[in-house]
């Protein structure tokens, strides 16, 4: 590691023992000064619900502040440290009416108690969060920059997919890849299959289990169910562990204790496309289609400790268009191949027949699979349906047991992949969980089950089965020592177990479980009353690394006052490699060699714990051939990567598709190395997918040149590491208005690049092929040619021939299949730098209409490479984005409204095989709703995204989305 990668080792346990003794110091003083006690509760005057994070100032003579706490999760104070006398308290708290009590005799060596309720505003500034340290705080004492959308902004939209709640928010970028399908990052750096960006629900890891995708339509929780969404941006790996350096996105479910009821929501609408294709598209016919949702949801509490839940969801609609021209081809293939009635032996279905033993029965029934489902090509639905469950205990105040589980199927879906696009089948996400919390201990163990045996590739038919789990374990407790610290302690415990039945992780299969554990420390020190120190580290083992990570973190906070704050703050946070990094073995399909019956496996492979080598002969990486056959050879053995061995491949190759020119193969001469070169060069996907060859490019779509004899070996993958300083303010002015600002800088180091192509084809060098075999030829005239212009012609067309021809690819040692192989595997691109800014503000224009503006700013697009084969990193998202939202509410009528804008600029994508440049996007989104008059509980809503139908493209290979949509009737009623 580098820069702050340092490993947790003997500096660190110094570390530790440090740490303590500032504690221990720290908390003397505390004791010293406690003198008397006042203690009290917060609720909320509407519910009796204690409220948290509430800010409690005690006032001496002429209220100045004496000192001052903030409410813990149940609602509860106490102050300590101040001498007797006569105090008043204030109870202030963004988003509810600020409190002041009258003022009180607090007498020496007694517990006094000043409690009070407070009412809440129609808008809140300054929401409570739970993310950023685990605990309750509010946004603005928060040591990281956090967003929430609230309950009512949940009840207000009617959306497709839960992500859509906070694309509007700063440093948030989804990209919508279909009717439900997106992907999401903070601060940028999206891609296909993406994971950078840690997704929770009720403390639970949300991603798919194993692959580590987030794919939010698998995702049980029902809109009605959800009770707010906190986003935080930055790292968060000190408390969060592995894997969440992007940042988390967190949903929180309502309690059925304290939300009971039902409500129950139908709705349906359209979606709409045009004819505009998008990259990576053919042309599309496009046109209109309706879809449906459902959502319900039914809470009861018998008593104030006890309630239980179950909400469900349904989805069905028709997918956006997208005529993929690989997908097109294999589908001809596949009903070939079932004309032949999948006969191994038929050039029919040659195209299914890479990386399968056809000797085996097995692997002839993958090859009739494939087949069929080639032909069978896209299902243009989308479907699915979750329900989840849960049961709360509650015996006693700060005690609490929560059992919860759910399942989500996507009956059927499209979904993206580094070796394109998709078709899910009866995917299902299974999940089970527990959590305990008594006082300041809290637990909980959890179990995601995936369950998949009918999806494929569409590119192959290829079918892919995933049968994995995710299991974890998470223990934590936090103790006070004096008034002035707080220290949150914990243990993570992860065991992730693949099983794809060989169909994702190949020769892997055995070998691919991975055991994580991890255990941190965080310090939070009130330092004054307005300075705030929090300080944490984090040690994580993982059972396929070589070495430990150490995750520190440290913040300022600078309160000068009740409604600003200041932080300065340093994360380092680290992503370990997914499953797939390091154990993906499958095959993408045949590459087939145009003009011969020959073809490459285009397989994608992982690290594997120990990188890539390439097998060499004389330093030089030798190579694959499938023309080898032609020789007497196999296609999987490495051959020297000389000349004289292309010439023998070539000429070999010549004669079986040129008969008429096998008897010239015998008279030329093997040229020399000085005479003709070899070229190595790699696949450019970009023109490959259709577009425009670079200048100086000799052999379309290979184009990247390759210095075969500087090309060293990749090596194993490593934790990708960040460090990121961040400058950060919030502040809310007056009952009214809000504003938050972020500058940050980031260093990645051991960045783990997308899928990329690991294989350099080789070459004859074609001009230099020319003027040999027009040299040779001339020897010739007279006796196998005319004349010389016979000679020189026939020699050119050889040569042009033969240097179109990959003759042969440099594989690594450990890409598996049966066939020659054009590997695709992942690296580390090394390190490089980038700046980024969020600014976000919100008005209350009057009790009814509030305003929102934010801005997002990355430095660049792109960024340089130390990667073998592997030039640049993609950003993969917008560097400037921008939005604006209005929303109305008036609580006397029922009716709400809002209108959601947003712009970005365009950018260059690249992920897998999706490579082009993006264009800039505007959009309007606007949502309106009210309460139908004589029903207090009966509301209709209508939610359109893309008002005007602007088709726009976020990812090289997803439809060009249209306008959306959607109305609902919604009825929330309490039956109990």
């Amino acid at each position: 590691m580098t820069g702050f990668g340092v490993r947790f080792g003997r500096n660190a346990r110094r570390g530790t023992l440090l740490l303590a003794a500032v504690i221990a110091f720290g908390a003397l003083p505390g004791a010293a000064w406690a003198q008397v006690r006042i203690a009290g509760l917060v609720t909320d005057e509407a519910t009796g619900a204690t409220l948290a994070a509430v800010r409690v100032e005690l006032l001496g003579d002429q209220s100045v502040v004496v000192a001052e706490a903030i409410t813990g999760p149940g609602g509860e104070y106490v102050i300590t440290g101040v001498p007797a006398g006569a105090y008043s308290v204030r109870f202030t708290s963004p988003g509810w009416e600020t409190v002041v009590t009258e003022a009180r005799s607090v007498p020496d060596g007694a517990t006094t108690f000043m409690s009070t309720t407070m009412a809440a505003r129609a808008y809140d500034l300054n929401p409570l969060t739970v993310t950023t340290s685990r605990t309750h705080e509010k946004s603005l004492e928060a040591p990281a920059a956090v967003e929430v959308v609230s309950t009512r902004d949940l009840e207000e939209r009617q959306v497709t997919s839960p992500i859509e709640h906070v694309e509007h928010q700063p440093g948030v970028d989804v990209a919508r890849t279909g009717i439900r399908g997106r992907t999401a990052v903070l601060r940028g750096f999206n891609n296909i299959f993406s994971s950078r960006t840690l997704f929770m629900t009720d403390n639970r890891i949300a991603r798919v289990p194993s692959l580590r995708v987030n794919i939010f339509y698998l995702n049980p929780t029902s809109d009605l169910d959800m009770d707010h969404v906190e986003t935080v941006l930055g790292p968060g790996s000190a408390l969060y562990g592995p894997n969440a350096a992007g940042g988390v996105v967190h949903y929180i479910t309502k309690s059925p204790i304290r939300s009971p009821g039902a409500s129950f929501s139908v709705g349906g609408g359209l979606r709409q496309q045009g004819d505009d294709a998008g990259l990576g598209s053919g042309p599309i016919q496009g046109g209109d289609a309706g879809l449906f949702q459902f959502d319900g949801r039914i809470s009861m509490a018998p008593s104030d400790k006890f309630g239980f839940k179950i909400s469900g969801q349904y989805f069905d609609a028709t997918e956006y268009v997208f005529n993929d021209a690989v997908e097109a081809q294999v589908a001809g293939a596949g009903q070939a191949c079932i004309g032949a009635g999948f006969d191994p032996a038929s050039p029919a279905c040659r195209p299914f027949t890479s990386g399968l033993d056809l000797t085996n029965p097995t692997d002839q029934g993958v090859l009739a699979q494939s087949a069929r489902n080639a032909a069978m090509g896209r299902d243009d639905g989308h479907r699915n349906w979750g329900v989840d469950a849960r049961m709360d205990f509650e015996p006693s105040p700060g005690t609490s047991l929560i059992l919860s589980g759910g399942r989500n199927v996507a009956a059927q879906a499209t979904e993206l992949t580094g070796l394109g696009a998709s078709n899910v089948t009866n995917w299902s996400v299974t999940y089970g969980q527990a959590r305990l919390r008594h006082k300041d201990l809290f637990a909980q163990l959890f179990y995601n089950y995936n369950t998949n045996d009918e999806t494929f590739l569409l590119r192959s038919g290829r079918p892919l089965f995933d049968n994995s789990s995710l299991l974890v374990g998470q223990l934590q407790h936090q103790s006070r020592i004096g008034s002035a610290h707080r220290l949150i302690y914990g243990v993570d415990y992860l065991a992730t177990n693949p099983d794809s039945k060989g169909t994702i992780n190949g020769r892997f299969e055995d070998d691919d479980e991975t055991t994580e554990v991890g255990g941190y420390v965080q310090w939070e020190w009130a330092l004054s009353p307005k300075f705030d120190f929090t300080g944490a580290f984090r040690y994580d083992y993982n059972s396929s690394l070589a070495d430990p990570v150490f995750s520190p973190r440290a913040a300022v906070v600078f309160k000068p006052d009740a409604s600003n704050s200041f932080r300065l703050t340093f994360n380092r946070a680290f992503s370990t490699p997914t499953s797939t990094n390091q154990f993906l073995d499958i095959s993408g399909g045949t590459v087939p060699i145009t003009g011969t019956p020959f073809f490459y496996d285009l397989r994608a492979t992982g690290s594997g714990g120990h990188g890539y080598t390439y097998m060499r002969d004389n330093g030089t990486p030798m190579h694959m051939s499938p023309f080898n056959v032609l020789r007497g050879g196999s296609p999987r053995e490495f051959l020297p990567t000389t000349t004289a061995q292309l010439w023998a491949t070539a000429t070999g190759l010549i004669g079986a598709l040129l008969p008429q020119a096998a008897p010239l193969l015998p008279l030329i001469p093997v040229p020399s190395a000085d005479q003709v070169g070899v070229l190595a060069l790699l696949l450019d996907t970009e023109v490959a997918g259709g577009g425009a060859p670079p200048p100086g490019c000799v052999a379309p779509p290979f184009c990247e040149a390759v210095d075969l004899a500087n090309l060293q070996d990749i090596e194993a993958l490593g934790p990708t590491v960040s460090n990121t300083f961040e400058f950060g303010y919030k502040g809310v002015f007056g009952d009214n208005v809000s504003v938050g600002a972020n500058a940050w800088f980031t260093r990645y180091d051991s960045y783990i690049a997308p899928l990329r192509l690991i294989s350099p084809h080789v070459f004859l060098n074609g001009p230099q092929l020319g003027a040999y075999l027009s040299n040779v030829f001339r020897q010739l005239v007279g006796v196998a040619f005319a004349s010389e212009a016979e000679a020189v012609g026939t020699a050119q067309f050889i040569a042009d021939q033969a240097a179109q021809i990959p003759l042969g690819a440099v594989t690594p040692t450990s890409v598996g299949g049966t066939a020659s192989a054009m590997a695709l595997g992942y690296q580390d691109a090394g390190g490089f730098d980038v700046l980024g800014g969020e600014l976000g503000a919100g008005f209350l224009l009057s009790d009814r209409l509030e305003m929102a503006t934010s801005l997002s700013f990355i430095n660049r697009n792109t960024f340089e490479s130390a990667g073998e084969l592997l030039s640049e990193v993609s950003l993969n998202s917008p560097t400037v984005r921008g939005t604006a939202s209005l929303t109305y509410r008036n609580d006397d009528s029922g009716v709400n409204g809002g209108l959601r804008f947003r712009a970005q600029n365009g950018f260059p994508f690249n992920s897998g095989p999706w490579v082009g440049d993006l264009e800039a996007v505007t959009t309007l989104d606007a949502n309106f709703g009210f309460r139908i008059p004589g029903y207090e509980d009966l509301w209709f809503q209508v939610d359109v995204s893309n008002v005007f139908d602007k088709a726009y493209q976020s990812m090289v290979g997803a439809p060009a989305i249209g306008r959306v949509v959607l109305a609902r009737m919604r009825w929330d009623f309490s039956p109990f």
